[in-house]
């Protein structure tokens, strides 16, 4: 029989063997392939110059992360193949007795791995090509962009990357399993299923020291970010301490625990000895001994998968929020003094009239406006002081005053749909659109302790002791400037600070965005004054680009760490059940009901599945909390969706794999105990 036919029958005898391990093969090349296929989808809308870009960068990215993702799933399909080989060394052994040399046996090896990995390179192929298809309506609702000739696209680069990486990595796992054969010694192979992995049970004070250990070092790391807040998200000091501290406690958790876990739980004897649980928990407890490397790597996983789903969503959610605010106008165009290198103006700034100079230079602004409106800032002559507090540390931040007329306040307002505010004679209000939470609270807490304004000899009283958010004009960042608002009559004296005109296109945006820039590019001021365009399509340019890098890059990572962490432990549990068949006939032979065993390995299955995803949790909580004081800084940015995603992401791909291995450990006893029924007869 010729290797090649030796390993296809042994892949088809095998073949619920290799089920969870060619499913999640599969998996990894779909996914591979979705987001290394992004960037052909262009090819099937309409898109502007802008959205061509943030493919180009968006495909880029993806090519960077999906390096990372390589070295993750060359890890989960090296550590599978480890416990593959190590259920067939007696079947090797067989095959060395009988004459095969372990040249030959690599052979087969080599043509088993090639014939599983090609199969599910082309499912995966097959399967990321049809779903990339779904995507690329997400991809185009996320750019704002118009799909005008849905068709089937298949990426040929995409395939080419997925094979190449896929490729590599297969090679790695053939040279893997060549060495580990050639290692081999016949009386190891052949007695294989009754040797036991080594390993010594720490003594129980030294695993109860090390597990109070591993709460110091899990409660300080915890302590580092949420006392750090937002800055230890950025700070790589207290960051890299956290981590390592949160990485050497998960260790010596689990490490710790399989020292004194039967030990805690043979003190309640009605719970020990209840049913099967004295044989459920020895079984976990050898578990955790010999896995604990293992099950704490997947509880790391766990974590980076829940922290990025949900944070990523949530921040992707908040960042589209706070785009959409900063766009109240098709375009914003505005004209101030030149400044010098350190942002102070050359000179006074006499103050534009844009109406009067586009009829002087013959620049048609009906051409492209349905409606504009000019509004003038006024140099309040002042800053004001906040005290901005976040994360412990107080900062005293001189911010720029401007003054504005209530009758232009009104009229912005009005283009919004707003109501319009009312003063009286010795009143003025604050707008500071700011969305920084911090800031906020600072002017807020401001407006409290010194409420009163001088202008023009007159002491104005602040409506309330609230400000008003409203965003004035286009803008693709935060404006920090402090607009107060004042009755007409008080602006007589004081200088001009800043001109804008906004303007509102009569259909969309794209037909008339390049009609405005070429015209308003025709103006010519004074030589000393700078201006400034900036249009809602740009804005929504970087809305759309920041959303979807952000949420696909959450997606991405989030499900392959969430796919490798559940099928490391589905792997691992069915290569345990396979090597504990003998103990689960033995409860057969002593007339333990079926019903019984099942429950036992269901019970099993579960503990083991749960305990890193307990842990990866309170992680979590942490990891959420700090996330959720970034998302928080964008206004009402929350990460509740990307927290319901993160749920069913988590029952979906984990509890799929953690009923897939049950089924599958289910057969496995199914089967063996089938066989030694047989044989006995």
């Amino acid at each position: 029989m010729t290797s090649i036919n030796l390993a296809a029958r042994n892949v088809k005898k095998s073949i619920r063997d290799y089920t969870i391990y060619f499913l999640t093969l599969t998996f990894g090349v779909c996914i591979f392939y979705i987001f290394n296929a992004l960037e052909s989808q262009q090819t099937m809308m309409e898109i502007t110059q802008s959205q061509a870009e943030i493919f180009k960068l968006l495909g880029n990215i993806m090519s960077s992360v999906s390096v990372f993702i390589s070295f993750i799933l060359g890890f989960l399909i090296v550590y599978a193949n480890r416990f593959l080989i190590k259920r067939r060394k007696k079947e090797f052994g067989v095959y060395m007795t009988l004459g095969m040399e372990k040249g030959k046996i690599s052979r087969v090896l080599i043509m088993e791995t090639l014939l599983v990995g090609l199969f599910a390179l082309l499912f995966g192929l097959l399967l990321g090509a049809l779903l990339s298809q779904g995507m690329a309506l997400v991809t185009s609702n996320l750019l704002g962009a118009t799909v005008t000739n849905f068709r089937f696209v298949f990426s040929l680069s995409a395939v080419i990357k997925t094979a190449i990486y896929f490729g590599l990595v297969f090679l790695l796992v053939m040279i893997f399993n060549t060495i580990t054969v050639s290692k081999q010694k016949l009386i190891n192979l052949l007695y294989a299923n009754r040797k036991n992995e080594s390993f010594r049970t720490p003594r129980l004070l030294l695993s109860v020291v090390l597990f109070l250990i591993s709460l110091c070092f899990l409660g300080y790391a915890y302590f580092i970010m949420l006392s750090g807040g937002v800055s230890a998200m950025f700070d790589s000091k207290p960051l890299l301490l956290s981590v390592l501290l949160g990485m050497a406690g998960t260790f010596l958790f689990f490490f710790s625990l399989s020292g004194f876990f039967l030990k805690l739980i043979q003190q309640s004897k009605t719970l020990y000895l209840k049913n099967l649980n004295m044989f459920i928990l020895r079984q976990i407890n050898s578990k955790i001994n010999t896995t604990y490397v293992s099950i704490s790597l997947v509880c790391m996983m766990l974590f980076i998968s829940i922290c990025t789903l949900s944070s990523g969503m949530g921040l992707s959610s908040a960042i589209s929020g706070e785009m959409k605010k900063n766009a109240p106008f098709d375009v914003s165009f505005s004209a101030y003094a030149k400044t010098d290198e350190n942002s102070k103006a050359i000179s006074n700034y006499p103050g534009v009239d844009f109406i009067d100079v586009a009829q002087k230079q013959d620049v048609a602004l009906s051409s492209f406006a349905k409606e504009s409106l000019t509004v003038r800032y006024y140099d309040a002559g002042f800053s004001i002081p906040l005290r901005v507090v976040e994360n412990g540390f107080e900062v005293v931040i001189d911010m720029q005053a401007c003054i504005l007329k209530l009758s232009d306040y009104n009229k912005v307002l009005a283009f919004q749909g707003v109501s319009p505010l009312s003063l009286a004679e010795n009143e003025y209000a604050v707008n500071f659109a700011v969305t920084n939470a911090a800031f906020r609270k600072a002017m807020q807490e401001y407006l409290k302790e010194s409420n009163t304004v001088i202008l023009g000899g007159e002491t104005l009283q602040t409506v309330s002791e609230r400000f008003y958010t409203r965003t004035l004009e286009v803008s693709r960042n935060q404006d920090y400037n402090i607009n107060i608002i004042v009755n007409d009559a008080l602006i007589s004296d004081l200088p001009s600070f800043r001109d804008v005109l906004h303007i509102n296109y009569p259909g969309p945006t794209e037909a008339y965005d390049k009609l405005c820039m070429d015209s308003l590019a025709k103006l010519n001021f004074e030589e000393n004054i700078e201006t400034t365009l900036q249009t809602k399509s740009e804005v929504q340019d970087v809305n759309n680009s920041a959303i979807t890098i952000v949420s696909y890059l959450a997606v991405y990572l989030g499900i392959i760490f969430l796919i490798a962490a559940a099928a490391v432990l589905a792997i691992g549990q069915l290569s345990e059940t396979s090597d504990n068949t003998g103990r689960y006939g033995l409860l057969h032979k002593l007339g333990t009901e079926e019903s019984m065993i099942k429950q036992a390995l269901f019970a099993q299955i579960a503990i083991y599945f749960g305990a890193p995803m307990l842990l990866a949790l309170v992680h979590s909580i942490v990891g959420i909390t700090v996330a959720s004081n970034v998302v928080s800084t964008f206004d009402k940015g929350n990460i509740l969706g990307g927290s319901l995603f993160t749920a069913a992401a988590i029952l979906t791909i984990y509890g799929g794999y953690f009923l897939a291995t049950y089924v599958g450990s289910k057969n496995i006893l199914n089967r063996d105990c089938a066989q030694l029924k047989n044989r006995v007869e």
